[in-house]
This record gives structure tokens, sequence and C-alpha cells, in this order.
């Protein structure tokens, strides 16, 4: 399937990236109060929009590879970013992520209000079902709200 998002053209395979989503656990295993917050704030996470362009894609929006956590922001919620890999190819489009050496700078825009996104060939923490398989990378920065009663520590940010 051809999609185009943003500035990106990408051919993904939504069946077989499914077929690898179905066989991970929920979350990114990572016990900090940002990553739990996040799993329990799941439905308030992302976009309704962003949540279908997953669907579209076969990802689990319950299954990010990673999450980065920023902190709070002046609206009370707090910034973060993550990704999610997908079986398929990029075909056009600079990629999300611009290196000069060993520097990395996002270049992610804006899809809808409160979240941005950006398609990479740069792959990181690839799990083993993707094993094979051509992979892209999707990334993305959310704002999420924070629902656990306890509070938020500091020394956990990305």
């Amino acid at each position: 399937m051809r999609l185009t998002v943003s500035r990106w053209l990408i051919e993904a395979d939504p069946l077989a990236t499914h077929r690898c989503y179905a066989q991970l656990p929920v979350g990114t295993d990572c016990t900090c109060s940002y990553c739990r917050n996040f799993d329990a704030a799941r439905g308030r996470t992302f976009p309704t929009e962003f949540v279908a362009l997953l669907e579209t894609l076969g990802i689990d929006p319950a299954k990010p590879a990673e999450l980065c956590h920023w902190g709070r922001e002046p609206s009370g919620w707090y910034q973060t970013g993550g990704w999610f890999h997908c079986v398929g190819t990029i075909l056009s489009g600079a990629d999300a992520i611009h290196w000069e050496g060993h520097v990395g700078t996002y270049r992610l825009e804006e899809w809808v209000p409160g979240l941005e996104l950006g398609f990479t060939n740069h792959l990181d923490l690839v799990r083993e079902v993707f094993a094979g398989l051509p992979l892209f990378q999707l990334e993305f920065v959310t704002r999420v709200p924070w629902v656990l009663e306890e509070p938020e520590t500091e020394d956990e940010l990305a």
C-alpha cells in the first residue's frame, strides 16, 4: 500500500506489520513513572488522526519501540517522543533525522495539533519479530496528561 503522509511517500505492508505487533507485549517494558503514566493514559496519548494512521499501517499504538520523556510543558501536559517500526520502505521525502557526523537532528513535521511525526531509515531498538523484514521507523512527539496518582520524578527524564 502506498501512502503520502506530509512530505513522505511510503510503501507499507500493514498485514506483515500487524502480524509482528501481534507478537509483542503492550508497552515498552520500562517501569519508570513516565512510561507507566504513558501506558495508564492510553487513549489520551495520541490524537485520533494519528491512531487512525497507525492502524492503517498495521501498528499497534500501545506498543511503541521506545519512549523519551522531556518534561512538563506550560500547558501541564508532558512532552513525550518515541517511535514505532513498520514493514515497508520510504519511497520519497527527506529523512526525518538529518545526520552530520555522529549528531542527528530531528526534522519532524506537525501533522495535527499537538503531534509531530517523521519517517526515517535510521532504525533503533528493532525487536526480534521484525528480523529480516524491510523496515522504516515512524518517529513521533506527542503530549500526554499525567494520570498516575503518584507525582512525576524529575530524575527519570530522558
